[in-house]
C-alpha cells in the first residue's frame, strides 16, 4: 500500500500492516474513479463489497482494484452500470469453470494458472525474447487457446497495460504486446485446406488489435480458417469483401456499443443482402444484445468455450444462443 502524510493513513497503518488491502483514497487514485462513486456503487448496485475496519472505514483488496476497472471498462463500452455487475458475475463465473475444467492438467487450478502468470511476467520484465517465446510454447502445450489467452496471457497483458505512465507509454507492455500479436497472427494466418472460412471484421472504434486477434485465434478453434479484415470503410464495402471471398461466415467483432443507424439501417441490410451467415462476436455482445438480434445478427457468447462451439453451429447451420 502506498503510504501518504495523510492522517486516515497514518490512523491505519497499524490495522493494514502486513494486508493488501487499501483505503478508499488509494483505490481512487489507482483507477480514477472518485469516492464518491465508488461509495455509490456499492450502495446502489452492489458492485463493490469491500472490508470494514472497527472504526468503519473501507478497504478495498486488488481483486476490489480490478472489478473497478472492469466496471469502468464496460461502463465506457456503453454498458448502463445498472447492468455491469451481472456480465462481470457471469465473467467470473466462466474463468471460475475454467479452473475446474482443467484442474486435473499439469498445472493444477487456480494456483498453476497464477504461477504461469508469473513465468510470463519474468520473461517480460527481463525482456528476453527466447525465454518468452518458451513460455509462451509451454503455456500453449498445456492448456486449450481460450485459458491461455483468457485467464494467462490477457491478465499479465493488461498488468503491464495498466501500469504504463500517463501517456500510455510501457517498454514491457509494449514488448509483450507486439510479441503476442505476432505470434496471434502466425497462428490464425495458417490455412488447413478443407476447412470452412470465416471472414472476421472488426467493427469501428473495435478497441486494440490484441484483443481482435484473440478472438480470432478463438474462433480459429471452431476448425475454420479465419481471414481478418481490421478495418471497414462503409458496410457496403464488407458487403461485397463477403460476397467477393465467397465465405461461410461474416463474423463481426465490436468492442463498443454501436450507433442507431447501425442497429436499424446498416446491419439489417447488410444480413439480408448476404447468402452466408452473419454473427457478431465480442464485448458488444453484452452491451446490446436484443438491438443486435432486432437487426437479425446472430449473438455469440462474450467469451469462451461457448464462442468455439456457436460458431461450429453456424458452419453446420445451425445455432445455439448463449444462455441469458
Amino acid at each position: 500500500m502506498t503510504k501518504t502524510n495523510d492522517p486516515m493513513y497514518a490512523a491505519l497503518d497499524a490495522e493494514l500492516e502486513g494486508e493488501d488491502l487499501y483505503p478508499i483514497r488509494e483505490v481512487s487514485r489507482l483507477t480514477g474513479v472518485n469516492p464518491v462513486t465508488l461509495r455509490a456503487w456499492e450502495r446502489r448496485y452492489g458492485l463493490l463489497v469491500p472490508h470494514r475496519t472497527d472504526s468503519g472505514h473501507r478497504l478495498y483488496s486488488m481483486a476490489d482494484i480490478e472489478r473497478v476497472r472492469k466496471v469502468t471498462a464496460w461502463i465506457d463500452r456503453g454498458v448502463a452500470v445498472s447492468k455491469v455487475a451481472s456480465i462481470i458475475d457471469r465473467e467470473v463465473a466462466v474463468s471460475q469453470a475454467s479452473v475446474v475444467e482443467h484442474e486435473s492438467s499439469r498445472a493444477d487450478g487456480a494456483a498453476g494458472l497464477r504461477e504461469w502468470q508469473a513465468k510470463l511476467v519474468d520473461a517480460v520484465n527481463s525482456v528476453d525474447l527466447g525465454r518468452l517465446d518458451s513460455v509462451y510454447g509451454q503455456v500453449y502445450s498445456t492448456f486449450p487457446v481460450v485459458t491461455v489467452l483468457r485467464d494467462i496471457v490477457l491478465p499479465v497483458w493488461q498488468m503491464f497495460r495498466d501500469n504504463a505512465d500517463p501517456n500510455g507509454i510501457s517498454g514491457q507492455w509494449s514488448f509483450l504486446d507486439a510479441f503476442v500479436r505476432g505470434r496471434l497472427f502466425q497462428r490464425i494466418s495458417y490455412l488447413r485446406p478443407g476447412l470452412p472460412t470465416v471472414l472476421m471484421a472488426a467493427l469501428p472504434g473495435y478497441g486494440h488489435e490484441f484483443e481482435f486477434l484473440s478472438a480470432a485465434a478463438v474462433v480459429a478453434e471452431a476448425d475454420a480458417n479465419v481471414t481478418l479484415v481490421p478495418g471497414i470503410s462503409s458496410y457496403a464495402e464488407l458487403t461485397a469483401m463477403a460476397e467477393q471471398s465467397g465465405c461461410d461466415l461474416l463474423l463481426l467483432y465490436g468492442n463498443h456499443a454501436l450507433d442507431p443507424e447501425a442497429l436499424s439501417k446498416s446491419l439489417p441490410r447488410l444480413e439480408q443482402s448476404l447468402a452466408c451467415q452473419v454473427a457478431v462476436a465480442g464485448p458488444v455482445c453484452a452491451v446490446q444484445p436484443a438491438e443486435l438480434e432486432r437487426a437479425g445478427i446472430r449473438v455469440l457468447a462474450v467469451q469462451g468455450q461457448e464462442v468455439i462451439t456457436q460458431v461450429r453451429g453456424l458452419l453446420m447451420g445451425r445455432f445455439d444462443p448463449p444462455p441469458n
